[in-house]
């Protein structure tokens, strides 16, 4: 997920949620919206889908569980995560058959509201908009093809989504296989070991001595060859910084 995620809360009486919103809203990892109806609720979801949804089942005008059914035929797969806010177990299960991803019981502390919000913000965070990296994949794949890697190559295709997930954040770096190996993984249908197997076939096979001075012309003296050949993460990080560099000479 890319910059703050927008959080809709939906209930009847703002003045216990206002506590909440003065703690968690900072603009940065989360900006609130507060109504205090179903109708306001679908207006605003119609107007900008949130990323989280929380919403009470018991609402004037429209109720919450109709809410979610309405906005699970308008907006599909731009759907917000749901926490539903249930007080009776008609309503509890009525959210969960929906598929909210989380239920509180109502009335409900700060507490509890905050660390489901936290709970749903986690799992956003881990999730990641492939589309959205596509033009650095290509940047990534450019350069890959100035090395002279083979775009047939499985590992090539990794490569260009491990460059793009770290050069996204550079912290990816430092835990290679949880951050960068995991969700290609999952993204590809494959295995984490199958992933970085596949990337470093691909960097040795692009390493033998007819192809090799294309890796040492791109990256100059930020690999050694007296070292042999470079890992995963280095030429991961080297694909990284040499997109960085591009990308400001252009700006």
């Amino acid at each position: 997920m890319l910059g703050a995620a927008r959080i809709l809360l939906v209930t009847r009486d703002r003045r216990p949620l206002r506590p909440l919103i003065a703690d968690m809203d900072d603009g940065e990892k989360c900006i609130f919206d507060l109504v205090t109806t179903g109708t306001q609720a679908l207006e605003a979801c119609r107007k900008a889908p949130p990323d989280i949804l929380v919403i009470d089942a018991v609402l004037p005008e429209l109720d919450g569980l109709a809410v979610v059914d309405q906005l699970r035929r308008e907006l599909g797969q731009r759907m917000p995560r749901v926490i539903g806010g249930s007080r009776t177990a008609f309503s509890r299960n009525g959210f969960l058959r929906r598929g909210a991803n989380a239920v509180i019981e109502v009335p409900c502390d700060i507490k509890s509201v905050k660390i489901a919000i936290e709970q749903e913000l986690e799992i956003l965070g881990s999730q990641i908009d492939w589309e959205a990296l596509q033009p650095v994949r290509m940047h990534a794949g450019m350069l890959l093809g100035q090395m002279g890697m083979h775009a047939s190559l499985k590992g090539y295709d990794y490569l260009c989504s491990a460059a793009a997930l770290a050069c996204e954040s550079e912290s990816r770096l430092f835990s290679i296989g949880r951050k960068i190996y995991e969700p290609i993984a999952a993204h590809h249908g494959t295995t984490v070991q199958n992933v970085e197997r596949l990337i470093r076939h691909a960097i040795e096979s692009t390493m033998t001595a007819a192809r090799a001075k294309g890796v040492y012309s791109l990256f100059g003296n930020t690999i050694d060859p007296a070292k042999g050949k470079p890992t995963n993460a280095q030429v991961i990080a080297m694909l990284v910084q040499r997109m960085r560099v591009e990308k400001s000479r252009a700006i």
